[in-house]
């Protein structure tokens, strides 16, 4: 669990990425109801909730994490971490679009793909991110001996 002040950013950023799917399907034609974190398809009974886990954030947070002790300038670290953090929430939007579609359809395959399947998706994605940062960045020698 995240600190307090931190945790109200967290459930804001989660509602914000809910409402921001709920968006993308209506604009794409779709039916669905976004109410804080919950999902609604249009067919009874099917509610999603996008929860703490399911926002992208432990993936954006290991991925800076790497970049930040990664021995590259501050300026390179900087790009890096937002373009990281914009991959890793445009494939965790994808992921939660998918995962609303698929749970309409047929809820084994939702809950295979949501804990399976899309977390090492996600996760392989972030370590994607920094091996191609790392292999496009220079890195600052280490001053000193080596020890």
């Amino acid at each position: 669990m995240f600190v307090p002040p931190i945790e109200l950013l967290i459930r804001d950023l989660t509602y914000a990425i809910t409402a921001m799917c709920g968006a993308i399907i209506q604009l794409a034609g779709g039916r669905v109801g976004v109410a804080g974190n919950v999902m609604a398809g249009p067919r009874a009974g099917f509610t999603m909730k996008v929860m703490d886990g399911c926002n992208g954030v432990e993936v954006v947070v290991l991925l800076w994490s790497a970049m930040l002790a990664w021995p590259a300038g501050r300026v390179a670290k900087i790009k890096g971490m937002v373009l990281g953090a914009l991959i890793v929430q445009a494939a965790n939007t994808l992921r939660i679009i998918s995962l609303f579609y698929l749970g309409q359809w047929n809820q084994d395959w939702f809950e295979w793909m949501h804990l399976y399947v899309w977390e090492i998706l996600i996760m392989i994605l972030g370590l994607a991110v920094f091996a191609v940062w790392i292999r496009r960045t220079p890195a600052i020698a280490a001053h000193g001996p080596a020890r």
